[in-house]
C-alpha cells in the first residue's frame, strides 16, 4: 500500500509543481488556494487502484484474496512475475515497466504519472499553465525513461518574423541547437541501412528466431548503449532537442507587400512556385521562405521551410539523415512520403513539421509522420479536418528514438497498416494524440496473422510498447483522444498492449467510442509486458473477435481495461474480460453503469487459462479479475453472481494440474446484504 500512497503523492506532485512553475508571484495577502484540477484520468485511476488494492488491509480486492483463501496462489504469481520480468536484453526496461513487475495491481496508476505530461495538455488552460506539445513530449520522454524534468530547458518565448530574412534566423535557431546535441549522442550509430533493415525484419518476423537474432545481434548492442538520459544518451538529445524548438512565432508580415526572390540554382529541381528567401545555412542546409503561391518542395534537398500560405506540397523522394523543419502557416497542405522516409521522419537527429491551419493530408508508405529512429520526429497539426494514410512504423512511431503527433483539432482520420499510431517500439517512446473531433483510428495492412487467420491482418499498433524478443525491450507507445466519438479499428495485438517488455497505452477521455479488434486487442500483454487501455466517460462498445482481450494477459506480463463510466457493452471470446494465462496478471474495472459483458468461449469474466509454461519453475498459475462497481444493472454471459462474488476454478487447495483454470475473482459491486456467494 505504501508503493500507491507514493505514487498517488507523485502524481499530485507532478500537477501542483507544473501550476507553481507557471503561477505568477503573489502578494504578501494570504488567500486561500483555489483548487487544482486534476486530469480526470489521474482520479478515475485513482479509484481504480483503490479497488485494486491486494494488500489485507485494503477495502475491496485484498480481503477477497484472504476470504477465499488466494493468497498463497496470489503470492506465488507476483514472485513469477518478478522472477521472469528480471532478464530484459542488456537488463534494460523503460521506467514504467520497471514499476509494473514492482506493483502490478497499481498499473492504471503507473499509466496516468508516466503519462502525465500529455495528459495536461487537456487541462492546461483550466490550471493557468502554458504547456505545448513540444514541452509534453520532452517531459514523456524522461517519464518513459525515469529521468528528471528539472533538467530540462524552458520555454523559448516568441520568435520574431518580420520579413522572410527573420524568418531564415528563425529556423536557423530551431535546427542549429538539435544538430548540436544530436552530433555526440550518435557517434557510434549504425548505418541507415541496418536501421531499416532491422525495422523491415520485425515486420516478417514478429519474434526473431535465434538466427535473425544472432544477425542483428551487434546492432541490438550499439542501439541498447545508446538509449539512456544521460549527458550523451540519445534520448538526452530527444527530450533537450524537444524543449528547444517549444517556441512561438511572432509572425508580423505583410506577405504580399515581400519581394520575390529568384530561385537559386541549386534548388531549381528541389522547387516549384515563387519564393521570398532562400539561403545555404552553414551547418544546417537550405533553408527557404515560400510565398503565397501554391508551392511544391522536394525536402530531401532542403533542410528547413517557412512557408506563408497556399496549398502546398512536400515530398520525400530519398533518405534524408539529420535535421530538418517545416513551419506552414496557411492552407490545404499535402505531405508525401517515399520508399524510405516520409514526413517528420527524424533519422540520426530532429524532424519536425508544424501546419497551423488547412485540411491536411499526410501520407508515406514507411517511416513516416512522426517517427524517430536515433532521433525525434514530431508532427503537430493545430487546425483542420486532416487525412492520414501511413505505413508500418508511422503516426508516433518511436524506435531507439521518439515520434509523436498531435493534432490539435477536427474530425480526422488515421489508416495505416502496422506499427503505428503511438508505438513505442524498441527502447523507444511514441505518442500520437488527438486533443478533439469524431475521428476515426484504424489499422488494416497487408501483413498477415501471426496465427494464420483468414481475412486478418497482424497490425501491433494504437498505443503499444514493442520489443524485439532477443534482441531488445519495448518501449512506451500511448494513443491519447480528448474528445468526440470516436472509432478504433484494428488486426491483430492492437489497442493499448505490451509485448515483450514494452508498456503501452490507450487512454480515451470522452464519447461514446467503438473498439474493433481481433486476437490480442483491448488491454492486453504478451511476454513479460503491460498494457492498458483506459476510457473515462461514454456508452462505449468493445468488440474483439478470436481471444486474448479486454483486459488479457499471457505469459508472465500484466494487463488491463479501465472504463469509468457509461452503458457499455463487452464482445469477446476466449481468455477475455479479466483473463490471464501463462503465469500472468489480468484486470478489468469498471467503475459505474449498466454493463453488458459477453464472453463466448472459456477463461472468461475473471477467470484464468492455462498455466503450463512456467508451471514446474514457479508451481504458479495466473491470476484473474473483474470487478464492476457503482450503479447500474449488469449482465454477466457466464455464471457469476450479481450483486456478489464468484470464485472462478476449483477449490485453491486442491491438487489441480497446471491446466487448471485458476485463479480469478469476478466482483459485481454493491455486494447484497445476503452474504458473498460463491459459484
Amino acid at each position: 500500500m505504501l508503493a500507491f500512497v507514493g505514487m498517488v503523492a507523485f502524481v499530485t506532485a507532478y500537477s501542483l509543481s507544473q501550476v507553481l512553475a507557471q503561477s505568477p508571484q503573489q502578494s504578501k495577502i494570504l488567500t486561500p488556494p483555489a483548487p487544482v484540477p486534476l486530469s480526470p484520468f489521474i482520479a478515475t485511476c485513482e479509484q481504480a487502484t483503490l479497488l485494486l488494492d491486494p494488500s489485507p488491509s485494503a477495502t475491496t480486492l485484498g480481503p477477497l484474496i484472504d476470504t477465499y483463501q488466494l493468497r498463497a496462489p496470489f503470492n506465488l504469481v507476483i514472485a513469477a512475475i518478478a522472477q521472469h520480468c528480471a532478464h530484459a536484453p542488456g537488463a534494460q526496461m523503460v521506467d514504467p515497466m520497471k514499476r509494473t513487475i514492482e506493483h502490478p495491481f497499481e498499473l492504471a496508476n503507473i499509466s496516468a504519472a508516466t503519462a502525465a505530461p500529455i495528459l495536461s495538455l487537456s487541462t492546461a488552460s483550466a490550471r493557468g499553465q502554458r504547456i505545448s506539445p513540444q514541452r509534453a513530449a520532452a517531459e514523456f520522454v524522461c517519464m518513459s525513461f525515469g529521468a528528471p524534468i528539472d533538467g530540462l530547458g524552458q520555454y523559448q518565448g516568441s520568435l520574431p518574423v518580420t520579413d522572410a530574412q527573420t524568418a531564415i534566423f528563425a529556423m536557423d535557431f530551431l535546427l542549429n541547437e538539435p544538430r548540436v546535441k544530436f552530433a555526440a549522442s550518435i557517434e557510434d550509430r549504425p548505418s541507415p541501412t541496418e536501421c531499416f533493415d532491422f525495422l523491415r525484419m520485425l515486420i516478417a518476423e514478429v519474434s526473431p528466431d535465434a538466427k535473425t537474432a544472432q544477425r542483428f545481434a551487434d546492432f541490438a548492442t550499439r542501439s541498447r548503449r545508446a538509449m539512456d538520459t544521460s549527458e550523451h544518451g540519445v534520448m538526452r538529445s530527444v527530450a533537450s532537442s524537444l524543449t528547444h524548438i517549444d517556441v512561438d512565432f511572432g509572425v508580423n508580415v505583410d506577405w504580399k507587400s515581400q519581394s520575390i526572390e529568384t530561385l537559386p540554382v541549386e534548388l531549381a529541381a528541389a522547387i516549384t512556385g515563387a519564393i521570398l528567401g532562400a539561403e545555404n545555412v552553414n551547418g544546417v542546409g537550405w533553408v527557404v521562405v515560400g510565398s503565397l503561391a501554391n508551392n511544391t518542395y522536394d525536402m530531401s534537398q532542403i533542410a528547413a521551410v517557412f512557408e506563408p500560405g497556399g496549398d502546398d506540397t512536400y515530398t520525400w523522394t530519398t533518405l534524408r539523415t539529420g535535421n530538418q523543419a517545416i513551419i506552414d502557416l496557411a492552407g490545404n497542405d499535402q505531405y508525401k512520403g517515399g520508399d524510405q522516409q516520409g514526413p517528420a521522419a527524424g533519422l540520426f537527429g530532429l524532424s519536425l513539421i508544424e501546419d497551423l491551419a488547412g485540411d491536411d493530408q499526410y501520407s508515406g508508405p514507411f517511416f513516416s509522420c512522426g517517427a524517430g529512429i536515433f532521433g525525434v520526429g514530431i508532427l503537430i497539426d493545430c487546425a483542420g479536418n486532416d487525412r492520414y494514410r501511413t505505413g508500418a512504423w508511422s503516426l508516433g512511431a518511436g524506435i531507439f528514438g521518439a515520434g509523436f503527433v498531435f493534432d490539435q483539432s477536427g474530425s480526422d482520420e488515421y489508416q495505416s497498416s502496422v506499427y503505428s499510431q503511438g508505438i513505442g517500439g524498441p527502447l523507444g517512446v511514441g505518442a500520437l494524440v488527438d486533443m478533439q473531433g469524431n475521428d476515426l483510428f484504424r489499422v488494416d495492412g497487408v501483413t498477415p496473422s501471426v496465427d494464420n487467420v483468414p481475412t486478418i491482418s497482424y497490425a501491433m499498433s494504437q498505443g503499444i510498447g514493442f520489443g524485439a524478443r532477443r534482441l531488445a525491450a519495448g518501449g512506451v507507445g500511448l494513443l491519447a483522444d480528448f474528445g468526440g466519438d470516436d472509432r478504433y479499428e484494428s488486426g491483430e495485438f492492437s489497442q493499448g498492449g505490451g509485448y515483450f517488455y514494452g508498456f503501452g497505452m490507450l487512454m480515451d477521455e470522452s464519447g461514446n467510442d467503438l473498439y474493433r479488434g481481433y486476437h490480442y486487442a483491448q488491454g492486453f500483454t504478451a511476454h513479460q509486458a503491460a498494457g492498458v487501455l483506459i476510457d473515462l466517460a461514454g456508452d462505449d462498445v468493445y468488440w474483439s473477435m478470436i481471444s486474448a482481450a479486454q483486459g488479457a494477459a499471457w505469459d508472465t506480463s500484466v494487463s488491463l481495461l479501465l472504463d469509468g463510466a457509461g452503458d457499455d457493452t463487452y464482445h469477446g471470446n476466449a481468455l477475455s474480460q479479466g483473463s490471464a494465462a501463462e503465469q500472468a496478471i489480468a484486470m478489468l474495472c469498471d467503475l459505474d453503469g449498466s454493463d453488458h459483458y459477453v464472453g463466448l468461449g472459456p477463461f472468461v469474466q475473471g477467470e484464468s487459462g492455462d498455466n503450463a509454461y512456467h508451471f514446474t519453475d514457479t508451481k504458479a498459475r495466473s491470476f484473474s479479475v473483474l470487478i464492476d462497481s457503482g450503479n447500474g444493472d449488469d449482465f454477466f454471459s457466464s455464471k457469476r453472481t450479481r450483486g456478489g462474488v464468484t470464485v472462478t476454478g476449483p477449490p485453491p487447495a486442491s491438487d489441480t494440474p497446471a491446466s487448471a483454470p485458476l485463479f480469478g475473482l469476478m466482483i459485481d459491486l454493491p455486494q447484497r446484504s445476503s452474504g458473498v456467494p460463491i459459484r
